[in-house]
């Protein structure tokens, strides 16, 4: 895959946070009984950390989750999955852990997006009780039961290869490593020597360690995370020769989850909101999610561009695919060959089409087979790539960019306004709320981060600190206006016996009106 495609796996978890101004919403603390601002976060990145959250419903008490690791708790195999005891499960679809561990629906009851239901939502088929997207399980790939082996991916209701793998038999594996197909399936490596690139030799190319006669980079390799035989789980992947979440994500429950979004940890692991709140921007709240997010089972997305809930709740993007405008499809360049993205400009399995595979001894370059790659390129395992500026193989075949970097003159870096603010990771000082401007810059309570700049996500400064002067009552229509004699601030007017259910609609309209 080259680098937009890379790209747009890094930060696909990002896309479900919580972003413009004009998003963010109002939250009460039912302790306290006060209005406060949840914190918007504008298409940033969030390291491993944990915010304090005090709204309604949130709980401080652990729900088997294991946060970084830690614990000596082994970690769930699968992404998504959450530890409930000795079993990972799926609390988005499991009947029997429903939305929280040990949170059975009722028999005549689905599982659709972690809510027990009558019936499964749009795009899920009911599989068992367990509302599943077909296209994408790959415990029901296509039809209920029909699982793809571990090494395959569900990807348009078909057991196929990942992105980069080639079939060969019965076992999905990179030819461009692996000394039993070295090049192609069955081309098997010779005692002593390795697959480099493609080819058998004795030695890997500069960039690459020797695991099992396979040559791979141990900075981003899976399989072989920082060492030979270390792999990644739980939805990690390997940044760095560390086994790491996603940008946006932190290790909770023995997954990766977005605690900006995840209701069973929204905020930080362990902090689950209530049965009425939803889960946005971190924070637990009883007003529902912001103007273009939906509610996923009490978790706030934006089905427009979620690689997991695209289109609906529960559509998952699989196959190198990523979430555009609500619908699945492959990167900017690529092409859906048999529900999985390919490059046919240089991929020598779709070199032109789909199904176009080169014969043996020729390469692919510039979507058409010949028998040598041009000059100021290099072949790679049959592929006539660019290494100044190809994010697979930058700087020599088989080293890949991770954690957003591009390939600049074949060595993987973080390009302007994106700085390398934690180790492996690109992050945006333009709009990261945490970094904003500059690494370790961070924005205040009530702040986002906008052409890198901090500012209130809703309403104004008082005193130094953001306010809703629509509904807070010490600031209400501006700062220093106090609502008394029973009154509550309504739209930024002080009012007496307003209905409850018009007060929080029109706090909730007129907060996306004061946004941005």
């Amino acid at each position: 895959m080259r680098h937009m495609l890379l790209r747009s796996l890094g930060i696909a978890a990002v896309a479900i946070l919580v972003g413009c101004g004009d998003d963010a919403e109002e939250v009460v603390d039912q302790d306290t009984g006060a209005d406060v601002t949840a914190e918007t976060i504008e298409d940033s990145t969030l390291p491993d950390t944990t915010m304090e959250d005090t709204s309604d419903g949130a709980s401080d008490a652990p729900i088997d989750t294991l946060e970084d690791g830690d614990g000596g708790v082994p970690l769930c195999p699968g992404a998504g999955e959450t530890r409930c005891g000795a079993d990972c499960v799926d609390l988005g679809e499991d009947p029997k852990n429903c939305g929280a561990c040990a949170k059975a629906c009722a028999t005549s009851e689905v599982c659709s997006s972690g809510v027990c239901t009558t019936s499964c939502s749009t795009g899920l088929t009911n599989c068992s009780g367990s509302c599943v997207d077909t296209k994408s399980d790959v415990a029901n790939c296509g039809t209920c039961g029909t699982k793809c082996r571990a090494d395959q991916e569900c990807s348009g209701s078909a057991c196929v290869c990942p992105t980069g793998k080639t079939a060969c038999g019965t076992a999905c594996v990179d030819v461009g490593s692996d000394p039993a197909n070295c090049g192609a399936c069955g081309n098997a490596c010779g005692a002593g020597k390795v697959c480099s690139a493609g080819v058998c030799a004795t030695a890997c190319a500069a960039g690459l360690t020797a695991c099992s006669g396979a040559c791979v980079d141990t900075k981003s390799d899976n399989a072989n995370c920082g060492a030979c035989g270390a792999a990644c789980v739980a939805g990690q992947s390997c940044v760095a020769g560390v086994c790491s979440c996603p940008a946006g994500q932190t290790l909770c429950g023995g997954s990766c989850v977005d605690t900006a979004a995840d209701k069973n940890n929204c905020g930080g692991c362990g902090k689950v909101c209530g049965p009425t709140s939803s889960c946005s921007a971190g924070a637990c709240s009883t007003s529902g999610c912001p103007s273009s997010y939906s509610e996923c089972g009490g978790s706030c997305y934006k089905l427009s561009t979620d690689p997991t809930n695209c289109g609906a709740c529960g559509v998952t993007c699989t196959g190198g695919k990523i979430c555009n405008s609500g619908a699945c499809a492959c990167p900017a360049g690529w092409t859906d060959c048999g529900g999985v993205c390919v490059n046919m400009t240089n991929d020598p399995l779709h070199c032109g089409a789909c199904t176009t595979a080169c014969p043996s001894g020729q390469v692919c370059s510039a979507s058409a087979c010949v028998t040598s790659c041009p000059t100021g390129t290099v072949n790679c395992a049959g592929s006539c790539v660019t290494t100044a500026t190809d994010e697979l193989n930058c700087g020599g075949c088989g080293i890949t960019c991770t954690g957003g970097k591009q390939c600049v003159s074949g060595a993987c870096t973080c390009v302007a306004p994106d700085a390398e603010c934690t180790t492996g990771f690109c992050t945006s000082l333009a709009n990261d709320r945490l970094n904003c401007s500059a690494c370790g810059t961070a924005c205040g309570t009530g702040e986002i981060c906008k052409t890198s700049a901090c500012e209130c996500a809703v309403g104004k400064k008082c005193g130094g600190v953001c306010v809703n002067t629509n509904n807070d009552n010490s600031n209400c229509g501006d700062c220093g206006v106090v609502c008394s004699g029973g009154t509550k601030c309504t739209g930024g007017t002080c009012r007496a016996g307003v209905d409850a259910g018009v007060d929080a609609a029109l706090d909730v309209s007129l907060d996306v009106g004061l946004g941005g």
